[in-house]
């Protein structure tokens, strides 16, 4: 069957309702069963809304991508005004012609500005979803590199639970990214963690993929 652009649309925003859901309050020791037995709730940069309310959903856009580097990069890289005046137009067509929420796939060290996209988020009346995670090399910060997947899903985790970057923001969903072909080890690493957080904080993994097979 051959569906619409608006068709596909409505579709993977009921998709993205049970995609994002992560309960509250998080817990590291946070079982299946506690989980079905309570009021699940969805992390927006504006706070957490229910389920019900996210209407059609764009599951993967972004606002703005860098692709300089992890030692490099950094909000000092745009101007956050400009960026603003440019896109809150397309934001706000998206709202008047019945968009209800935007999933910003942007992870740290590759463009996210969780400030950015709450004050896109309050004059568009667009509910945002960003995220906690990493991207792939050779966009992976040296501690990435050296880290573990247990120290690697800590820092996710508290991102879930405390917010990004200072913000008080909290992500809604993990994203991560994976090469074609059989993982690397620093791939499989990443992978691990996002498994461990999903354990951990109940988030979504959504993960980018290259053309052509990829082996997870």
């Amino acid at each position: 069957m051959i569906l619409t652009r608006r068709q596909f649309l409505n579709g993977v925003g009921t998709i993205m309702m049970g995609a994002v859901l992560t309960p509250t309050p998080l817990s590291t020791s946070w079982s299946a069963a506690n989980r079905a037995n309570t009021v699940q709730s969805i992390h927006t940069v504006t706070g957490p809304v229910a389920p019900t309310e996210l209407g059609t959903t764009l599951i993967h856009e972004h606002i703005l991508c860098d692709f300089i580097g992890a030692e490099k990069t950094g909000p000092h890289r745009w101007e956050r005004d400009e960026v603003f005046e440019v896109m809150l137009p397309y934001l706000k067509t998206l709202r008047a012609t019945g968009g209800g929420t935007f999933v910003d796939c942007s992870p740290k060290y590759v463009g996210r500005d969780p400030l950015l996209l709450k004050r896109l988020a309050e004059a568009s009346g667009l509910r945002i979803i960003t995220n906690t995670g990493l991207y792939k090399e050779p966009y992976l910060p040296r501690y990435a590199l050296n880290g573990t997947p247990e120290s690697l899903a800590a820092d996710w985790t508290r991102e879930a639970e405390e917010g990004l970057d200072g913000t008080g923001i909290r992500p809604g969903f993990i994203k991560i990214a994976a090469n074609e072909g059989p993982l690397n080890a620093t791939q499989e690493k990443i992978v691990r963690a996002a498994a461990l957080t999903h354990r951990r904080a109940g988030f979504t993994i959504a993960s980018h993929t290259t053309e052509g097979k990829t082996s997870l």
